[in-house]
């Protein structure tokens, strides 16, 4: 395979996405390629940086460099103040939501044909804030099979 195509693959990854945040008692409709910069129960995927390429066995090849791709995918709810109920209800819906995204994903390691092979991560909590807001984060960090630099003799 040619170097892949990591904007198809981005635009298949947002499918899976946003069927996973569908998939929930209260879906999650706000699924988007960037950074969160906004208040409110959203999946957001982004690049993160460049990793070793999954499954590959070291980035160097004859004439270049195979360089992962990863990207970050991030669900965020708003943290209540007011009451634990909800709270309970995010930590259900976390784990529904890590269910369907890994399902999604791992189904499909080709991304439609886009890239070789890709490796998901485990789900990951955190608090973050957005905007003043404390939300109640899940990331994943996704790498995605190479592209593949040319090395100058």
């Amino acid at each position: 395979m040619a170097n892949p195509d990591i904007p198809a693959a981005l635009v298949v990854i947002e499918a899976h996405l946003t069927a996973a945040g569908a998939a929930l008692v209260v879906p999650i409709t706000d699924v988007a390629r960037g950074l969160p910069f906004a208040i409110g129960r959203q999946i957001r995927v982004y690049w993160s940086g460049e990793c070793e390429p999954p499954h590959m066995g070291g980035a160097d090849v004859l004439n270049g460099q195979e360089v992962g791709q990863r990207f970050a995918i991030q669900a965020l709810w708003p943290i209540p103040v007011l009451t634990k109920t909800p709270k309970i209800g995010i930590d259900t819906e976390m784990q529904l939501l890590a269910t369907e995204v890994r399902t999604r994903i791992n189904a499909d390691k080709q991304l439609g044909g886009n890239v070789t092979d890709l490796d998901l991560g485990y789900a990951e909590p955190d608090v973050v804030p957005i905007v003043g807001v404390n939300h109640i984060s899940l990331t994943w960090q996704l790498d995605l099979a190479y592209v593949e630099y040319p090395v100058s003799a």
